[in-house]
């Protein structure tokens, strides 16, 4: 396994900074990992300056195709980047622990409410507000990676497999994959 190395500047990252980072992460964002990934770069990448644009990007990217949930993978990554295994730690607890609480307490006290028609309204516009952060997530990393008509291409051959074939996710990676690496081969 790689060492990975940390700067002066990350070696002073405070681990009580790190976990409520993640915790706040964690608790103010509703969807999942690709639905909180632009609140994390909002916190690591451009108020506190962890990390820079392009790390970000490619620890998301790296965590969407490695096994697990999204949103602990980053946490994990990211983490781990910042202050090693403590770090990974902490920001794996920050990002999970906001939601485990959350689900003890709907379990607990709010079930019996979920039949008004004010909740009902309440969660719809909550899966609302999880598709525009999925979609700003897009048009951020869209903006970052599509620079290029091969980059387009890519895309639209993911997105005609996926959204208009209705191809599994499965092989529509595969081949856009074999494609992208048609495009690089170097």
């Amino acid at each position: 396994m790689q060492k990975i190395e940390l700067n002066h500047k990350e070696k002073n990252i405070l681990l009580i900074d790190i976990f409520l980072t993640f915790f706040k992460v964690g608790l103010l964002t509703l969807g999942g990992g690709l639905a909180m990934s632009p609140v994390m770069r909002y916190e690591l990448v451009l108020k506190r300056k962890w990390l820079s644009e392009s790390e970000f990007s490619s620890t998301v990217a790296l965590a969407t195709i490695v096994p697990g949930s999204i949103s602990v993978n980053i946490a994990y990554l990211l983490g781990k980047k910042l202050r090693g295994w403590k770090g990974l730690t902490l920001s794996v607890l920050g990002v999970v622990l906001p939601s485990f609480i959350t689900i003890l307490l709907i379990a607990s006290f709010l079930l019996p409410f979920f039949h008004y028609p004010k909740v009902v309204n309440f969660l719809r516009g909550c899966a609302i507000a999880v598709v525009g952060q999925l979609a700003f997530a897009s048009l951020i990393f869209g903006k970052r990676l599509i620079r290029r008509i091969s980059h387009i291409v890519i895309c639209a051959v993911g997105i005609l497999m996926m959204g208009v074939l209705k191809l599994h996710p499965i092989f529509g990676l595969v081949v856009v994959s074999l494609i992208g690496y048609w495009f690089y081969p170097g």
